[in-house]
C-alpha cells in the first residue's frame, strides 16, 4: 500500500498570507488602523490564529475572541487568487494520487475546506483535519494520528509534510518522518526537530516520497 501522506496547508501548499493580510487589514481599517504587512503575516501564521490576529492588529487589537471572530468572518468572504497555490503543487499531488492523503492544519476546518474548494484542491485529499476538529491542534500529535485513523491506516510509513516548527514538532511527537518544504513560512530548526528530508521545489516531492516508501519497506538485518 502506498504510504499515507499528511500535508500542512498554509505555507506548504498555499501562500495564503496575502489573503490573511487583507482580512486583518479590513479589521484594522474598521478601527482606524493601517494596512497589515504580508511579510509580517508570513512570520506569524505558524504561531496560531490567536497570536496572528493579536500581533497583526497591533495597537488596534481588542478583545481576543471578538477580534478572531471578525477576522475569520472577513477571511471567509475574500476570494482566493489561484496563484496562491505554490508552483508545482498540483502536478506533484497528481503524481502522488495513489497515496492516501490528508490535510492537517491549524486553520479552522470550515475555512480549510473552503480554501481547498476555492482552489480546486479538495479532490486530492481523503481527509481534512482542522485546528478545531479536535480539542487540541498541532504541535500536539493527536490531529496527525486522527487523520490516519480517518484514512483507515496507522502511522507505519506515514509522512508529514510541512513548512514550520509546529509541523516538525507534531511529526516528531507522532513518531513519523517529517519532510520540510523550505519555500514556505518557516524557519525550522532542522537539527533539534528531526527533519528527515528537505525540498524547495514541489517537483522533487514525489521522488522523496518514493525514496521514503522504499526505505520503510526494507527489512531490518537479523
Amino acid at each position: 500500500m502506498p504510504v499515507p501522506l499528511l500535508f500542512d496547508l498554509d505555507g506548504t501548499l498555499v501562500d495564503s498570507a496575502i489573503t490573511i493580510a487583507l482580512a486583518l487589514g479590513e479589521v484594522s481599517a474598521s478601527r482606524g488602523g493601517g494596512a497589515v504587512d504580508v511579510t509580517r503575516v508570513r512570520k506569524l501564521v505558524s504561531q496560531g490564529a490567536a497570536v496572528l490576529v493579536r500581533e497583526g492588529l497591533g495597537p488596534v487589537a481588542g478583545d481576543p475572541a471578538e477580534d478572531l471572530a471578525a477576522f475569520r468572518a472577513i477571511l471567509a468572504d475574500i476570494p482566493v487568487d489561484p496563484s496562491a497555490i505554490y508552483p508545482g503543487v498540483v502536478d506533484s499531488l497528481t503524481a502522488l494520487a495513489a497515496h492516501p492523503c490528508a490535510i492537517v492544519t491549524n486553520k479552522p476546518e470550515r475555512l480549510a475546506r473552503l480554501l481547498l474548494d476555492e482552489l480546486n484542491l479538495t479532490r486530492f485529499f481523503d481527509v481534512v483535519v482542522g485546528g478545531d476538529t479536535l480539542t487540541v491542534c498541532k504541535p500536539d500529535p493527536a490531529p496527525l494520528l486522527h487523520a490516519l485513523t480517518e484514512i483507515g491506516t496507522d502511522r507505519a510509513g506515514a509522512l508529514m509534510i510541512g513548512d514550520s516548527m509546529v509541523d516538525a514538532a507534531a511529526a516528531q511527537a507522532a513518531g513519523m518522518p517529517f519532510l520540510l518544504f523550505e519555500g514556505g513560512y518557516g524557519p525550522v530548526d532542522k537539527d533539534s526537530l528531526g527533519v528527515h528530508m528537505c525540498f524547495r521545489d514541489f517537483a522533487g516531492l514525489p521522488p522523496l516520497v518514493a525514496q521514503c516508501g522504499l526505505a520503510a519497506r526494507v527489512e531490518p538485518e537479523a
